[in-house]
């Protein structure tokens, strides 16, 4: 797997690895078909646009893109509703890389792709982004947690409110991580 800077080009690659892991059962899929997958490609374009310094992926030996993730920087660990635009949260003096985006592709390399794509967040919140920490939120992504703990984020003791999509609200838990000072390659 190589890492690759996401292109505005690839929204559509972004968007079906989104619909693809957190929109199959029946309700959510029918929301997705609906009204969610054009919310969910504006705030891609946004992000790839505005800041794009935090957005990342990994493709394939055929160049497929099989993950991706975005970071963008804050100032004080707390849940951002899913869908937001980068104006309205990027806190350019933050230091904290706030994990607003994450997909891999379903398949028999998952666990993989995802460690990758956290060891690659580390590394860009580190030395691209200059933040001291990296903050992840935790509604139901069992593959994700599985990967935080394995990288040793602290999940705070406190559950919050996290606004998944606009009007929906879900209990979530906030996974934190103390970067390293690591010498810039």
């Amino acid at each position: 797997m190589q890492l690759i800077k996401l292109q505005l080009n690839q929204t559509d690659e972004l968007l079906q690895l989104e619909e693809d892991l957190y929109w199959q059962d029946k309700d959510w899929n029918d929301l997705w078909r609906r009204e969610a997958k054009e919310k969910f490609r504006s705030f891609i374009e946004d992000y790839l646009t505005n800041f794009p310094q935090g957005c990342f992926g990994l493709v394939d030996e055929t160049e497929q893109l099989v993950g991706a993730m975005f970071l963008i920087k804050i100032s004080k660990s707390e849940p951002i509703p899913y869908l937001h635009r980068v104006a309205d949260y990027l806190d350019k003096t933050g230091q904290i890389a706030y994990a607003s985006f994450f997909v891999v592709k379903r398949n028999d390399q998952e666990k993989e792709i995802a460690q990758k794509l956290y060891d690659e967040a580390e590394e860009i919140a580190l030395l691209k982004l200059g933040c001291k920490a990296v903050v992840v939120v935790i509604y139901s992504s069992p593959l994700e947690e599985e990967i935080l703990k394995r990288n040793n984020y602290e999940k705070l003791d406190k559950q919050f409110e996290w606004e998944i999509y606009p009007g929906k609200k879900v209990p979530c838990f906030l996974y934190h991580y103390e970067l390293l000072m690591k010498e810039k390659k």
